[in-house]
């Protein structure tokens, strides 16, 4: 009996060593979207990786209203298939890539706001905890900066 419980402490002792050691990627999870330029929250959302693509993509998980504008549940000033969706949920970072430690780019991201679609780029921050993102309108030249601050 003692042997077995010897064992089986073993092997759990071992399989959590091994666990700890696994590389954890800081880019997944929530996260609070500032816009730079007003200083207003845009939406929290969460991040997943696609293990098949190793892409970043993310939906709404609570949103907020630009001052003063009224609360809405849907993307109303959204285009196409997103148009009148619901907030919550809502899949608005796609296709965003890994390019070295803490850089990523190639990210299409919906600013749920406004409608309008940019380009992302982004620093990962040493620690984790925050991220620049830099992005460029697909429709003309209007950018973006935002400051994601990790929940």
């Amino acid at each position: 009996m003692k042997l077995r419980i010897l064992f089986a402490s073993t092997l759990l002792l071992g399989s959590t060593q091994f666990l700890a050691a696994m590389p954890v990627d800081q880019l997944l999870g929530s996260w609070k979207v500032i816009d730079d330029k007003s200083g207003n929250y845009i939406a929290e959302i969460a991040i997943r990786k696609n293990s098949k693509t190793q892409q970043y993509n993310a939906a709404i998980t609570k949103s907020y209203a630009s001052p003063g504008t009224v609360a809405t549940d849907v993307c109303m000033k959204c285009t196409g298939a997103l148009k009148n969706q619901n907030l919550f949920g809502l899949e608005i970072l796609t296709n965003m890539q890994a390019t070295s430690k803490n850089k990523f780019n190639n990210g299409v991201w919906v600013n749920p706001q406004n409608g309008l679609v940019y380009i992302i780029n982004a620093d990962l921050s040493n620690t984790g905890e925050q991220m620049k993102v830099f992005g460029k309108s697909k429709s003309d030249n209007t950018t973006t900066i935002m400051t994601w601050k990790k929940l």
